[in-house]
Formats: structure tokens, sequence, C-alpha cells
């Protein structure tokens, strides 16, 4: 596997700068935030909005439903042969807008495209999209097919991956277009959240010993929770050893400030590094509170996997795992060549993050090798300042569109 140096050259040639600019503000003017988030809410937006450049391209594209008003965008560059070759992915949801001001207007603010979604990630999704329609401009004919997915409740229950898991979908390798800051992602935690409940005894807080507090039991718990040492990891091309993690987001309990807590809830989060399951997680959680109970009768408390916007079974019975792909994988070498073709022999920086992505369902479950790279700064993600670095957006267009001739050409 390389990259021909002719076609390359004429591959390039076919992306247009003004074009990669003004799609991607179209596709961050357009709200698609998750509606689990914001109630009347819909991707369907965002994915017709695919689904016309990819039909005005002469490319194949259909917009699935995976929930009422919630589709899937899917899109084909159609080669010699009906395996996917090449397979990118990134979700069209965005979180709640949280007060950001102008978060449609999609305008470039010091070299950025402004707006809700633009790096989180629609820029990736955008980029994805924008090197096919080069590949298609380029007039070849590849061996193998280039498909994308727009992924709908990426941002919540995940519903879109648990379509494409679910579909039978099959692509010889991936490339995941979450926003990392011009780095190769070889791997991610996961994510095990949890919910406690603690039951008490309400009492009048004249006299708190006539009742038993919830919320104290739920102190305790932190505490040992706190002190808990979680497994590790060591991502072999990095040398670095990873741990998982533990915050505490959401409590919640109580009626009143002066009647004893009769109940208690506590939300936390649980990340995960490769080699750990969901089961074992909630397992710990459990045999904690077991052992807290045997040392104090009027512990009373259950867990469970549950998340305040999860009300879809299928997601906390499957979990969201930890991932890890070698960077031995045609795909990461497909990545890293087209980075260091583009970068005057620049090596591209590889990482192992703390973040999750649906690189997991890809990998864990649909066994397909798979890597994250993509355009955006992580650090702004979800918060009132996003916006995506037009020269990061330019940049991964061309990665993809390298990656795609190595893969399917």
């Amino acid at each position: 596997m390389r990259i021909d140096e002719s076609t390359a050259k004429k591959a390039l040639g076919c992306v247009d700068d003004d074009e990669v600019v003004r799609f991607t503000q179209g596709f961050v003017r357009i709200n698609s935030v998750n509606p689990n988030l914001e109630p009347g809410s819909s991707e369907r937006g965002a994915a017709e909005y695919l689904a016309r450049a990819f039909q005005a391209a002469g490319l194949r594209s259909s917009t699935p439903e995976v929930a009422p008003d919630r589709p899937n965008f899917y899109g084909v560059l159609p080669g010699a042969s009906e395996t996917i070759g090449l397979g990118f992915f990134g979700h069209i949801d965005t979180v709640a807008l949280t007060g950001m001001e102008n978060p449609f207007s999609a305008e470039i603010v010091d070299g950025r495209i402004w707006g809700r979604g633009s790096s989180d990630q629609k820029g990736g999704v955008a980029a994805a999209a924008l090197a096919m329609m080069a590949l298609a401009r380029l007039g070849i004919k590849l061996k193998k097919s280039v498909a994308l997915w727009g992924v709908a409740d990426e941002e919540s229950e995940h519903r879109g991956a648990h379509h494409i898991m679910n579909s039978g979908w099959k692509a010889e390798a991936c490339i995941s277009t979450e926003p990392c800051d011009r780095t190769l992602v070889l791997g991610h935690k996961g994510t095990t959240p949890l919910k406690i409940t603690f039951k008490g005894l309400a009492a009048h807080a004249m006299n708190p010993r006539n009742g038993i507090s919830a919320i104290e039991k739920a102190a305790k718990t932190v505490l040992e929770l706190d002190r808990m040492v979680f497994q590790k990891f060591m991502v072999p091309e990095l040398g670095e050893e990873h741990m998982g993690t533990i915050n505490f987001g959401v409590i919640r309990g109580g009626s009143a400030y002066n009647n004893v807590a009769d109940m208690c809830e506590l939300y936390l989060d649980r990340r995960t590094v490769y080699g750990e399951t969901q089961e074992r997680v909630l397992q710990e959680v459990q045999d904690l509170l077991a052992r807290l109970e045997k040392e104090d009768p009027q512990f009373k408390a259950t867990v469970e996997v549950d998340r305040p916007d999860w009300h879809w079974g299928p997601v906390k019975e499957r979990g969201l795992l930890p991932v890890y792909t070698t960077s031995s994988e045609p795909v990461a070498q497909a990545v890293l060549k087209a980075y260091s073709y583009l970068n005057g022999g620049e090596v591209m920086k590889m990482v192992y993050v703390g973040g999750y992505t649906d690189m997991d369902f890809f990998v864990n479950s649909m066994k397909i090798p798979t890597v994250n790279f993509g355009p955006g700064e992580e650090p702004l993600c979800h918060t009132v300042w996003e916006a995506l670095h037009v020269g990061q957006l330019k940049e991964a267009v061309r990665i993809y569109l390298l990656a795609a001739l190595q893969l399917a050409a």
C-alpha cells in the first residue's frame, strides 16, 4: 500500500477549498441538536443536507430512520466491487446550545468556522463527504467502494450506531471523523454510567436521629468509591499507561432542608480502559455496596447502568466500551502516510484518549479495523466557544482523499 504520486496530485487538484468552506458552513447552520437534550429537535435536516449533496454529485445515498423522525445518513461512492474498502463515519447530532451566542451563524472568526457542532463534529463528516465528492470528480473507477455514515444520536443513546451494528453492514476498514487536533487516535476509554439509589428514613430535622439520611449514606459511598484503584492499560505504541477513572456528576436527594432525606440518587461516570467490561465495573460497585451494608445495617443502596438522558434499553444493556486498534493496521498506516505526504515527511502524533466515540461499535461489535482522525480541537467541544479551524478542515479533506485512494483504488 503506497501513495501513487501521479494519482495523488490529480486527486488533490479536484479539491475546491472555497467549496470546502461553503459546504461546511451550510452544514453547521442546520440545527441538529439531539432531541434527547432539546425536545423538538431532529437530525433530519442534517441528513437531508448530505443526501442532496451526494445526489447532486452522482453518488448513492439514503436516510434510514433509526427512530421516528431521526435518520442516519448513508452515502456510497461505488467502485468496481461492492466491497467497502474504506468507510467514514461521524455523528450529525450535536449537544444542546447551552447559552452559545449565534450558534448557527457559521461565520469565520480568526480563521475558524463558528457554531455548535462545527468541531463536534460536523466538520469531520463534511470533510469526508467532500473527499468522496472530489474522488467522484477525479473520474477513475475505484477497485472497491467508499462509504460515509452520518450517525444520529451519538450524544445520547447511540441509536444510530446500534442501527449500523444490527444492519449487518461490513467494511474492510473505517475512519471515525471525531475531532482530534491533527493526531491519530488509536483508541479511547469506554464509559459506564451508573446510578446509585440510596434509601433512608424521613424524619423532622429537629431530631435527625429519628430518621436515616440517604444523603449521609451517599456521601460515605462517594468517599469509598474515590479510594478505589482501577485497572491500567499500557498502549504499546505509545509506551503510556492509562487507568480507569470515576467522576461524580449528579446528586439529587431529600425533600426539604428541615427533613431527613429518605432518598438520594447519585449518577457517576466510570471511564474504563481497554480490557475492562461493563459487567465487571457494575460488579465492583455492587460488591462495595454489599460490604457497606454488612458494616452498617441502616445502609440500603442499589446500583444500575443508567444516566439521566437514557430511556432506551439496548444502550444500557450493551454499554459503551473501550477500544484499541494497533497502528500496524492498514487503515492506520493509510492515514499516517497521507499526513506525512502532505506535510513534507512530518510524522503524525498517535494518542489514546479519555473521550468516547462510536468507534467502539465498529471495532468491538462489527470487528472492523478503525482509527479516529478528524478536524477540530477537543477542548472547544461542548463549549460556548465551539469553532472549527479552517486549516484543519482543508487538511482533513485531503488526508481522507489520500487514505481512500490507498485503501480502495
